[in-house]
């Protein structure tokens, strides 16, 4: 079927001709003509498949039909694809916020801790100088020990000579 669709006083005058039916709606402009034309278009489908039913009840079973489908799109649960999509978009615009605070975050974590990394290893080489002063300072003291021990011996030994001779 073709759709069209008209502008006037703040509404727009939709209309969707099939066959030699002819499907009318009347919203606010504001609703939207995919909104409109998706509204045409589940009512022909529910019309066609009430058509084919035979009986007595069948208008009031459209009837039924249209009111239910009105108050479907009238509500605050009617949305469009596009609507949908834009929901969906958002949604993921929330998530990649969210993660790319959570990067930075992390960014600044790795940062600390790369910080403290140079830090400690500034600090274990300034450590393992000092320990090795320090190690080297006894190992002087033991062997001044030893070469006063020494000497004093070398001493003892030469006065001992020179008064042998």
């Amino acid at each position: 079927g073709s759709f069209r669709s008209y502008v006037y006083a703040g509404h727009t005058f939709n209309y969707l001709i099939e066959k030699d039916l002819l499907y009318l709606c009347i919203a606010v402009d504001s609703a939207g003509q995919e909104l409109v034309f998706q509204f045409l278009e589940e009512f022909r489908q529910a019309f066609d498949r009430h058509s084919r039913i035979a009986g007595p009840n069948r208008s009031a079973e459209l009837t039924r039909t249209l009111r239910d489908l009105i108050g479907q799109y009238n509500s605050e649960g009617a949305t469009t694809k596009v609507k949908q999509m834009e929901q969906e978009l958002d949604d993921v615009a929330d998530v990649m916020r969210d993660n790319l605070g959570k990067v930075m975050e992390r960014g600044e974590r790795i940062e600390s801790l790369i910080d403290k990394t140079s830090r400690l290893s500034e600090d274990s080489t300034a450590f393992r100088k000092g320990a090795k002063r320090y190690n080297d300072t006894l190992w002087w003291r033991d062997q001044r020990g030893r070469m006063m021990l020494g000497l004093c011996v070398v001493v003892v030994i030469v006065v001992g000579s020179w008064y042998h001779l």
